[in-house]
């Protein structure tokens, strides 16, 4: 497996398409902090698989640039045969997890983009799939919805799962996680040292989604 950081969203076109072909996956994440977590939960748990996958992945640098970067890979697709998953990892915030990914997919189709089917997978409440198409190419989309909503808080973010992976109590009502995790370096260690399927019960939604795209001829 070969992990590819791709250059923020607003770098040149002709940089990302050389990225698209050489991909298997791409990941997009909101931030910085997100997409280095994402990438922790990924090497646990492809730690030991043989299968060679070659996942990309982007910080969007904000959940208001996300539709616009799916919207150009879903383009540039078309210039892929290896490219086959598109992987979108936002916070639920305020929202709840199916209304917060059927947000994302209302500003994919106010882009053009045509989307076939939304339905969860399977018993993972928040992990989402769907097919889209632009320009003759169809791809698959998972939608993953961070937040723990056991947690006391205003708005459900990635941290959640960290304030439950590090065991830091939450005694009052808070606005959202971050408030907890001063340095997500703490949680990547965590993910480091602990075993796999320990880290996929605080991250069911990135390891079912990740599954899903390892498992995959």
């Amino acid at each position: 497996m070969s992990i590819t950081q791709l250059k923020p969203w607003e770098h040149a076109f002709m940089k990302i398409l050389m990225n698209v072909k050489k991909l298997d996956a791409i990941i997009i994440c909101e931030g910085r902090s997100d997409v280095e977590v994402y990438k922790s939960v990924l090497r646990k748990l492809t730690s030991g698989v043989e299968r060679k996958v070659s996942i990309g992945f982007t910080d969007a640098e904000g959940l208001e640039n996300i539709p616009d970067i799916a919207t150009a890979i879903a383009t540039l697709s078309k210039h892929s045969r290896r490219l086959k998953t598109l992987v979108i990892a936002i916070d639920a915030d305020e929202y709840k997890a199916e209304d917060r990914a059927s947000g994302l997919i209302d500003s994919l189709r106010a882009r053009g983009i045509v989307i076939e089917g939304f339905e969860k997978c399977g018993l993972y409440d928040q992990v989402y799939v769907v097919n889209i198409s632009s320009n003759g190419r169809r791809l698959k989309v998972l939608i993953l919805v961070n937040g723990d909503f056991t947690i006391p808080a205003k708005k459900h973010v990635l941290e959640d799962h960290c304030v439950k992976l590090l065991g830091i109590p939450v005694e009052r009502s808070i606005d959202s996680s971050k408030e907890l995790i001063s340095d997500i370096e703490a949680c990547i260690k965590h993910i480091e040292e602990l075993p796999g399927e320990v880290v996929c019960e605080y991250f069911r939604h990135v390891c079912r989604a990740l599954e899903i795209e390892l498992q995959d001829p």
